[in-house]
């Protein structure tokens, strides 16, 4: 308590003459003060504080009667390697996504299944929620059809989807739109590596066809952090600090005999996405069609194939929480014999300096500025009675 006796250098004292609350705005609880010029022996952390020295836990020996010199700052060398060695102690850690070279397949006998289940092991699909939540999206892992490819990095299969009535009914709306178009994709050597046909659901045929609505609805369910941006102002708009995920408009392909996709991949590399100020972090295709032959997604570094069934969804993660992409996702829509019809979205993330929560965006995030500025002017505008008259009410 305030003013209770403590013991220094063999007499007591009270703490309130060395320690007044009003001046250091604590009271003094430890076992041991030295309130007098003196060198304390201690391996714990020590605080200089307005010329006294305070230790916890620790008793102090008398050095002479001239000041305390100041604690000199630690070398940058030396705090590097105390650093280094505090990581070497805390045992290995896990790398980010876009550093791992290493592979975590499902066991092949499960693969050869269809993937893994999470229904029936609730301990693997809790370790499989923090996997995907600690680099990328956390998955709902009691998403009803989900099943799980490969582990790391993750790729997983949602049966089911969409309806097929729900298929059938963008395959339709989409051939008769007349909005397909060849979408060629440049290569390093200007070689045109993709020759499907594709076209964005942004007309006024497409914009607000409730398969369209059922796919962000369905992405929703699956991926919890998203819950409610399709019926945001912002779902296809550039994603800010502010509002740090969007949505790039979903698309319709459509691959002929003989048409196909190379292998690319749907991250953007690291200057890129700065450049954009955002990253893709997840991609979610639908296959709108049963496929027997050819057409078939193929993870190159991973070994998997993926062939259309009617209604179902791939997701996987081109890009990780720290906007980078992650190489591991490569892949190819190989080259179709049988007609094959998907759609396709992209989920994006903010790419800049995140604003804390409650405090104003930073400054390589204009946008969210301006937007922040608005609202304020917009707010004061209304506090002022919203005319020219001048405020009104003010005193």
């Amino acid at each position: 308590r305030h003013g209770r006796p403590v013991r220094v250098r063999g007499s007591y004292r009270s703490s309130r003459h060395h320690f007044p609350r009003h001046q250091h705005g604590f009271r003094p609880m430890f076992a041991h003060l030295s309130a007098t010029r003196s060198t304390c022996v201690s391996r714990s952390v020590a605080w200089q504080h307005s010329g006294f020295r305070v230790v916890l836990g620790t008793k102090c020996r008398p050095f002479a009667s001239r000041p305390m010199r100041p604690m000199p700052s630690m070398p940058r060398n030396t705090m590097v390697k105390a650093q280094q060695a505090v990581a070497q102690n805390a045992g290995p850690g896990v790398a980010p996504a876009h550093l791992r070279t290493t592979m975590t397949p499902v066991p092949a006998e499960v693969f050869g299944e269809g993937g893994m289940s999470l229904v029936d092991n609730p301990g693997m699909a809790l370790g499989f929620g923090d996997l995907t939540e600690h680099d990328f999206f956390r998955v709902n892992t009691d998403t009803p059809g989900l099943k799980v490819l490969h582990i790391d990095p993750p790729i997983l299969t949602i049966d089911g989807f969409l309806t097929a009535e729900a298929c059938d009914a963008l395959i339709k709306a989409a051939g008769e739109s007349g909005l397909m178009k060849t979408s060629g994709v440049g290569g390093a050597a200007n070689e045109n590596i993709r020759t499907s046909k594709t076209c964005t659901l942004d007309s006024e045929l497409l914009t607000d066809h409730p398969t369209k609505a059922a796919i962000l609805q369905a992405t929703e369910n699956a991926l919890p952090q998203l819950k409610g941006l399709k019926a945001s102002k912002t779902a296809f708009q550039k994603p800010t600090s502010l509002s740090p995920w969007s949505y790039e408009l979903p698309q319709v392909a459509h691959y002929q005999g003989g048409e196909y996709f190379k292998t690319h991949e749907d991250g953007f590399p690291e200057n890129v996405s700065q450049k954009k100020g955002y990253q893709r972090r997840a991609t979610v295709l639908v296959y709108l069609n049963d496929v027997e032959k050819g057409g078939a997604t193929r993870f190159d570094k991973l070994g998997i194939d993926v062939q259309p069934v009617k209604g179902k969804a791939l997701i996987f993660f081109p890009g990780t929480d720290a906007s980078m992409p992650d190489g591991r996702t490569l892949h190819t829509a190989t080259e179709a014999i049988d007609e094959k019809w998907i759609s396709q979205l992209w989920v994006c993330g903010f790419a800049g300096k995140h604003a804390t929560a409650g405090q104003p965006p930073g400054p390589g995030d204009r946008a969210a500025r301006r937007a922040q500025d608005k609202e304020t002017k917009k707010a004061a505008k209304k506090a002022g009675g919203g005319g020219r008259g001048g405020r009104k009410g003010s005193a």
